[in-house]
């Protein structure tokens, strides 16, 4: 992924409720007395102040100024967008933009430019791009104008129209929120507050489009950049997108509790038994004495596997080593020191369902090509009443892929590949009760359970309406 971050731009159809807080003090004419101000004490610091000007506004207008370009501008566009040998340019045009911001009156921005975050930002910069983009994120993050990732929903870095107009609309909120005090960053839980503000300008109503939320817009941009993407590339799943589509639109409701409960027993089970924690063997498995204590009461039963005596070591229980590396690839369990400990987020899916259901649903699909398969399987699934033969099911995947142009051992993948991408999210899948499989392994059926359905469901939804990160 490109580390590098969005270049985002104030919006022109920002609502008219959410303005930046420059909006309406600042006029053309003072705009023009001040660089005139500036030119007159030096005219080479007032063409300079004149582009910061119009690099910061866009030809729209004073009205457009606001905290989050200042910052954007300083942290991000001065040090990687200026072409220049000029040792210290950064630091001169940002001591310019702030003699330009007290000319206008705005004191705030003045300081953002003469400050100590916007020194070390360009200091980490001349050390190294990857120490500037981490310096810029810091500050940012520390501004409390930067919309953080809320419930369930994440900002992408790369964004359609509707969704850099609502993050613009955010910053605004949020700008407002601190200059009148209602945000304190830095006091006590002023983050939890900055989420809440976020929260409620993505579920407010849709300035244009009436019964719809800035929230329900995003979504359907990306999900309509979704499928679009997907059908000009392989025309052979547009009849399972254009299915797929109006159910990705709509989040699924979460099972009830106890279903939650019930499906997810051997994960939640095998944490508790965790207990403190478990010591692990030079070659990184779980210790053979408690492996076999496990065996002796396990939730689970491995048909491929049958066991008459206590396994040797963890590799002799495929299920309980799926659980083991799935627990840590979910963070609910870390090793430390040769010892496998449950972390704060095992604890809290223990005592909440929908915790649990929300950290299985954000991880079964696993990354990568494991990820790619896991999605299609269940876009297909969903849109064909939950069940396929696997072999079709396979060989759509393997076509799909290859249109893509996902290569595996640089070779197109085959049925044979799709299926080892499937595996461990299939074995998880059957192991939760979600996926139950017939006939013998000439004719294999999957059939997804009403839980199954509702897991794949949020797969296909989160892969519609999720973040962005390439065009």
């Amino acid at each position: 992924m490109d580390d590098t971050p969005a270049d985002f731009t104030p919006a022109n159809d920002t609502p008219p409720d959410f303005t930046p807080a420059a909006a309406g003090r600042v006029s053309i004419g003072d705009v023009e007395r001040a660089l005139e101000a500036i030119g007159a004490r030096d005219s080479t610091r007032g063409g300079d102040a004149r582009h910061i000007y119009d690099t910061l506004t866009w030809g729209e207008g004073p009205d457009v100024l606001s905290q989050a370009g200042v910052q954007n501008w300083l942290w991000y566009r001065l040090p990687t967008k200026y072409m220049t040998n000029e040792a210290g340019y950064k630091q001169r045009l940002a001591c310019i933009a702030g003699e330009l911001f007290d000319e206008l009156g705005l004191g705030r921005y003045a300081t953002i430019c003469r400050s100590d975050a916007t020194a070390r930002v360009h200091a980490a910069f001349d050390r190294s791009d990857s120490a500037g983009y981490s310096a810029m994120r810091k500050a940012a993050d520390a501004s409390g104008i930067e919309p953080p990732d809320v419930d369930g929903f994440a900002w992408g870095t790369v964004m359609g129209g509707e969704e850099a107009a609502a993050r613009t609309t955010v910053e605004h909120v949020l700008e407002t929120a601190i200059v009148d005090g209602r945000l304190r960053v830095g006091a006590n839980r002023w983050r939890d507050h900055q989420a809440g503000i976020v929260a409620d300008v993505i579920h407010s109503d849709h300035p244009t489009l009436p019964g719809q939320t800035l929230r329900s817009v995003i979504h359907t941009e990306r999900a309509g950049h979704w499928a679009d993407l997907l059908v000009s590339r392989s025309p052979s799943i547009g009849p399972v997108v254009e299915r797929a589509l109006k159910q990705a639109l709509v989040a699924p409701a979460l099972p009830a509790n106890d279903e939650i409960t019930v499906a997810l027993h051997p994960l939640l089970w095998f944490l508790e038994r965790i207990g403190d924690g478990q010591a692990m063997t030079a070659a990184g498995y779980l210790n053979r004495s408690f492996v076999a204590d496990v065996w002796a009461d396990r939730p689970w039963t491995d048909e491929l596997l049958p066991l008459e005596r206590p396994p040797r070591s963890e590799s002799d229980d495929f299920i309980l080593y799926l659980l083991r590396t799935f627990g840590q690839q979910t963070g609910v369990l870390r090793v430390t020191k040769r010892v496998l400990r449950r972390t704060k987020l095992a604890d809290r899916i223990i005592a909440d369902p929908a915790a649990a259901w929300k950290v299985v649903a954000d991880h079964i699909a696993g990354t990568g090509w494991e990820r790619f398969v896991a999605e299609t399987a269940a876009m297909i699934l969903v849109t064909n009443n939950a069940t396929s033969p696997s072999k079709d099911l396979a060989k759509t995947i393997a076509q799909v892929a290859a249109d893509i142009g996902w290569r595996t051992d640089g070779h197109p993948p085959t049925e044979t590949t799709v299926m080892h991408g499937f595996s461990q999210t299939r074995r998880l899948l059957c192991v939760f009760g979600m996926l139950t499989e017939h006939g013998d392994w000439r004719q294999r059926v999957y059939v997804l359970t009403d839980v199954g359905t509702r897991l794949a469901d949020g797969i296909v939804h989160t892969a519609a309406t999720g973040p962005r990160s390439h065009p």
